[in-house]
């Protein structure tokens, strides 16, 4: 009898050590990644881009999972307000708006009436935003209210269809604005992973679509993309993935560039569980968000 016990207990304590290695340090991607030998290759990090780009290897967590007092829920994308200094954040379910500071503080709520499984965000100039809603594949283009508390109502008009009728919940997840070009940056976070550039938001919706999955496929070590940001001075494109736990700079023709893994902080703190949104300031800050409601900020420190 005592013998049956130790082998359910031995049973047990590793399935619950198989746990914490997925969930925490996602390690069966780490496996997939080094048994196929995924890796960033030599054309990764090279030193000619380190003047030239956001160089993600100089940077360092001053901020790490830091819980955000009066968050609970699932809080999946973010961007940075450059009007107004401060970061937005998205909740999926309920759906709501989420003012934070840049120190991760809860400074205002606003709920989201008339949209659904919002994924993501972009701030689009002039207290405009854009809402990603992953099921119904469409772009929803609201106003941010300053008081708070105040909803935010979705006008119809303001909708804009990607792919009319493919509901399910595969579809895509992250998005940037660059302003200087009116174009939307979309990612699909996988099965399969995808990239477009869709411009036009300007001219009331008349939007056209460029087809750059081409380019992630230099990045065959991440295994999906749950964000993606627009760095304004260097126009290049930042991506976040939540398997592999990694950031990833690629140039404005798709170049590779740099890289960084979320989970090598010299805290010695556990990795993101499930990093969502990725976003940057005007000094190239970098913040990370991870369900349901943890706070990342790096800085570069050469």
């Amino acid at each position: 009898m005592l013998r049956w016990l130790s082998i359910i207990a031995g049973i047990a304590l590793s399935l619950w050590v198989l746990f914490i290695a997925i969930r925490f340090y996602h390690v069966e991607n780490r496996i997939q990644r080094w048994w196929m030998a995924w890796h960033p290759d030599s054309a990764w990090n090279q030193p000619r881009w380190r003047d030239h780009s956001l160089w993600l290897p100089g940077y360092r967590f001053d901020i790490e999972g830091r819980e955000i007092p009066g968050i609970e829920d699932n809080l999946s994308g973010l961007d940075f307000d450059h009007g107004r200094g401060e970061l937005i954040g998205v909740i999926n379910r309920p759906g709501e708006v989420v003012i934070l500071d840049t120190e991760g503080k809860l400074l205002r709520r606003h709920r989201l009436v008339g949209a659904s499984d919002v994924e993501a965000l972009a701030w689009l100039g002039d207290d405009r935003i854009a809402l990603l809603q992953e099921g119904r594949r469409s772009i929803a283009v609201a106003t941010l209210p300053r008081r708070d508390g105040e909803a935010i109502l979705i006008n119809p008009a303001s909708v804009y269809a990607l792919a009319p009728g493919e509901r399910d919940n595969n579809g895509p997840e992250g998005m940037a604005y660059d302003s200087a070009t009116d174009t939307l940056y979309v990612t699909k976070e996988h099965s399969p992973v995808a990239l477009y550039a869709i411009r036009g938001l300007r001219n009331g919706g008349d939007l056209t679509t460029t087809d750059l999955t081409g380019w992630l496929k230099q990045m065959p070590f991440a295994t999906d993309f749950s964000s993606i940001e627009f760095d304004r001075r260097h126009r290049h494109l930042l991506l976040l993935s939540d398997e592999s736990q990694m950031l990833v700079e690629i140039g404005p023709r798709g170049e590779p560039v740099s890289w960084r893994s979320l989970d090598a902080s010299s805290m010695g703190r556990l990795p993101a569980p499930q990093p969502e949104g990725v976003t940057l300031d005007d000094q190239g800050t970098i913040y990370v968000v991870s369900e349901p409601n943890l706070f990342y900020r790096l800085r570069r420190s050469n």
